[in-house]
Formats: C-alpha cells, sequence, structure tokens
C-alpha cells in the first residue's frame, strides 16, 4: 500500500501510545454503513482490504491505521427540481407565494425523501504513527483532508499532540533561492514542473509543465518578482513528488529502484505483500522525512 500524497505531522516527545491501546480506542469509532437517513458516516476500518480484521497494521515502530467515509450522493440539480415542483403544487393549493422559511422547510424535507434512494461513495484516508521518527504521516491531497484524519483520531484518543512540519526557514523562500542561483540540495534533482506566484497580485501564478527548470527563461520569473511555490523533485533517486510551499508532497512515486526491493521480496498471499510494502514504504520516508526537514532548517 504505497501513499500518493503526504501531510506529515511532527509528534510532541511525550507522546507514547501502543498498538494494543490504539486498536482499542479505534474499536469505539469503527465504521458503520451510513444510514438511509444519514448524509455522511466515518469510522475505523481495517488498513488490509478486504481480508484484514485488526484495524492497526503495525510494522516495527509504524502503526497504520484507515479512515472509511461513506457519503449519500445527492445532486444539487435533483433537489431543485424536486423542490421546485413541490412549491408550485404548495403555492396553488395555498392560493399564495411560499415564504423563504418554508421553502428552506421544503428543501430540508425533500432532501430527507430523496436521502435513502441516493447512491453512496465511499472514500479511504489512511495515515500511520511513526514512533521512532516521531511522525505521523497521513496520505491526503490537502491539509484540510489530513485535518479531518487527525480530529477523528484525537477525539478517540482524547489529545494527540501533533503540529505540521515546521522548519526554521520559508521553504518559499529557499525553494526560490535554490532555483535562482542553479543550488539545489546535492540529493535533490528537479523535475519538469513548478508554479510561481506573485505576492504582490493575489491569484497570480504561472505552472509551467514539461520545462527544464534552470533555464534563464525560468530565472527570469523570479528576477520579475515571482516565487516558487512548487517544484516537481526526485531524492536520491528513489522517490519523486511536487514539493508545496506548505510543505506537502503531491503525486508522491517510489521510483523502480525502490519497486524493485519490494518485488525482490516473495510474498504468498495479500497480506503479505501489503505488510513488505509497509515496511519499505515507512523505511524510504523514515530516511527522506529528516531530509526534508534539512532542506529547510
Amino acid at each position: 500500500m504505497w501513499f500518493r500524497n503526504l501531510c506529515v505531522y511532527q509528534l510532541a516527545d511525550h507522546f507514547s501510545l501502543d498498538a494494543e491501546s490504539l486498536e482499542q480506542r479505534l474499536q469505539e469509532g469503527v465504521f458503520h454503513p451510513v444510514g438511509s437517513h444519514d448524509p455522511e458516516t466515518r469510522g475505523w476500518v481495517p488498513p488490509l482490504q478486504p481480508d484484514g480484521e485488526q484495524l492497526v497494521h503495525t510494522a516495527g515502530q509504524c502503526m497504520m491505521v484507515c479512515l472509511q467515509t461513506e457519503t449519500r450522493v445527492l445532486p444539487p440539480a435533483v433537489v431543485r427540481e424536486q423542490v421546485e415542483e413541490r412549491i408550485a403544487e404548495r403555492e396553488t393549493a395555498m392560493g399564495r407565494p411560499m415564504g423563504r422559511r418554508e421553502k428552506t422547510r421544503l428543501k430540508e424535507e425533500v432532501t430527507m425523501d430523496l436521502l435513502p434512494r441516493a447512491f453512496t461513495r465511499s472514500k479511504r484516508a489512511y495515515g500511520y504513527i511513526d514512533l521512532a521518527g516521531r511522525w505521523l504521516v497521513v496520505d491526503a491531497g490537502s491539509w484540510r483532508e489530513a485535518e479531518m484524519f487527525t480530529e477523528d483520531l484525537r477525539a478517540l484518543l482524547g489529545t494527540l499532540p501533533i503540529r505540521p512540519m515546521q522548519t526554521d526557514s520559508a521553504p518559499q523562500q529557499v525553494m526560490t533561492d535554490w532555483l535562482a542561483n542553479d543550488r539545489f540540495p546535492s540529493d535533490l534533482e528537479p523535475g519538469e514542473e513548478a508554479v510561481f506566484d506573485d505576492p504582490r497580485t493575489e491569484g497570480a501564478e504561472i505552472r509551467c509543465k514539461r520545462q527544464d527548470l534552470r533555464t534563464p527563461e525560468m530565472r527570469a520569473h523570479i528576477k520579475a518578482g515571482k516565487r516558487l511555490r512548487r517544484l516537481a523533485f526526485t531524492w536520491d533517486g528513489r522517490l519523486a513528488g511536487v514539493l508545496d510551499a506548505d510543505l506537502s508532497i503531491k503525486r508522491l512515486k517510489f521510483t523502480d529502484l525502490v519497486q524493485s526491493d519490494a518485488d525482490d521480496r516473495e510474498a504468498e498471499s495479500a497480506a503479505e505483500r501489503f505488510d513488505a510494502d509497509f515496511v519499505i514504504m515507512t523505511s524510504e520516508l523514515g530516511r527522506f522525512l529528516p531530509r526534508l526537514m534539512a532542506w529547510f532548517d
């Protein structure tokens, strides 16, 4: 199970939790299918699907958990059409226009009537706690998604002393300096994608794809006052992705060097393959995350 995005939190030094205790706490918030009149439900499921039983999958001092969200999908256009039909019927019956509050209550009524017939959509969010490295790593495309995961985890644990990864220097300024001076860390190779923004104009940005970032054309953007907000990169030839100025990583990929290590490990079952992949992934990220912080400290 390979993560595709990273939102990384730092664990407080005093925080300690064993797999057995975490399993017991998660049982209190185990996932249940969405009810017929519920718009959404969330709960914890075994990371190993579909045959897993444990809510906590361990490898060394790393513990993976999975939060499942099931949502009833009710297209706004369907609700709007039903509401308009009922408004017309009731206004005809009453012989007067409906007020705003009456329309609001009617919309709620229509929604409750339609929910049991709505399709459901499921989504799983994975994360793991690394007690040795003092990380909580969430596979989420945005910090907002990651916060949903951490808030639910905190609600069950009672406490979760974490903070988003922080560095001494501003990542955006450091990345901009890398490109401006063509001096990147020795183990980081820039890719062919970047996003520049202009601090003087809100929303102004330049997106570059399939571009050699080490050209005078790219540095001209910086001379014009732009700042580098996203940078495609490869680290140590082992993983690649897009690094954001908020220190999240998008489109994470483990290179053939890492994948070959995974392929070399013979697995007789899906569970063994899952476990082997988890060990390799956490080992690679356990080396990468301290290095990521060092780039900006």
